[in-house]
């Protein structure tokens, strides 16, 4: 049993740790993609979308819900469909503001994978496959 100040406190800074997480694991990602890749890789190509704006929204998703649902004391596999579903309700919005007002659809295609790396990170924590045992 942990005392009831700390599980106060992890509770209060699950939002704020995956917010952080997504934040460090999208920028890591693009910096480890610049030291590696990016130089090999044509900047106006398909292939350099693929790994620059698919691929560090994806791993940015998967990252808000993994991060938030480790933070949080208890209940993990319920955390991690509320902040699925938090992250969902946030990127409509995003959407609409991108395709109505700004008319940026490029944008689209790293807001529907940052949803679909949030979706399956938390199918594998509700089923199991990722857990306690992967610590």
């Amino acid at each position: 049993m942990r005392p009831a100040w700390k599980t106060v406190i992890l509770w209060v800074s699950v939002l704020p740790a995956a917010i952080l997480g997504m934040m460090l694991a999208y920028g890591l990602w693009r910096i480890l993609h610049y030291i590696s890749a990016a130089r090999f890789i044509d900047t106006d190509s398909w292939l350099n979308t693929v790994f620059t704006d698919i691929m560090s929204n994806f791993i940015a998703g998967a990252a808000f819900v993994y991060i938030g649902s480790r933070v949080a004391p208890t209940d993990r596999k319920i955390v991690a469909i509320v902040l699925t579903g938090l992250l969902l309700v946030v990127s409509g919005s995003s959407l609409f503001i991108v395709n109505f007002m700004t008319k940026d659809y490029a944008s689209n295609v790293g807001i529907i994978c940052g949803n679909i790396g949030s979706i399956i990170c938390c199918m594998s924590i509700y089923k199991g496959e990722i857990g306690d045992k992967d610590l």
